[in-house]
């Protein structure tokens, strides 16, 4: 079966800055295999592209230019917010509100992740830009299987087939976290 919408791919990659020889960002081995479902909005749209009719035991090597891949910073994506919103118990939780921590702020439209810039007396900044957002990307990865989606894959949320999926909860599993072993890397949030 080829690699087309409405499939669940299963495969391996490594994520490279700019060229194949550039810095590993994130790579995904066998053991632990990336699965996602085509055709519904889960991937860059250029990754999908350079995937598409690509069969089991296939490699694949392209790169992406930051616009195909997570765009260009913005200076609008850098925001201040109330900083006692990261006051607990009456005290600043300065674990998590320190300069270079990763934050998670729910939206209407889901869970967003951003970086703390600048901490004031009473205002935080906080960096919602992609963390590649700028950056060329550059793939390397084989197919390892592809099947047609199920509803089970819809039902999950997240186009896997793992029981132990938790895709949404606190772990964030699949972001690129080494420290999440959660089993699940289907990297759809």
């Amino acid at each position: 079966m080829k690699v087309a919408a409405n499939t669940v791919v299963t495969m391996t990659y490594v994520l490279h800055r700019e060229t194949v020889d550039g810095e590993v960002i994130q790579e995904v081995k066998k053991d632990k295999p990336f699965e996602a479902v085509f055709g519904h909005g889960m991937l860059l749209p250029k990754f999908e592209e350079n995937l598409a009719g690509k069969e089991p035991g296939d490699t694949f090597a392209f790169g992406l230019t930051p616009k195909e891949g997570y765009g260009e910073p913005s200076k609008e994506n850098i925001i201040e917010v109330d900083k006692n919103i990261f006051i607990e118990n009456g005290k600043l939780n300065e674990e998590l509100c320190r300069v270079g921590a990763q934050v998670w702020f729910n939206t209407n439209n889901g869970p967003v992740s951003g970086k703390i810039l600048n901490i004031g007396l009473e205002k935080v900044t906080v960096d919602f830009n992609h963390e590649l957002a700028g950056v060329p990307l550059y793939f390397t990865g084989e197919i390892l299987d592809v099947r047609m989606v199920s509803e089970k894959d819809f039902d999950m949320g997240c186009g896997c087939e793992h029981d132990d999926c938790h895709c949404g909860d606190d772990c964030h599993c699949g972001d690129e976290h080494d420290d999440c072993d959660c089993g699940c890397h289907c990297g759809n949030h």
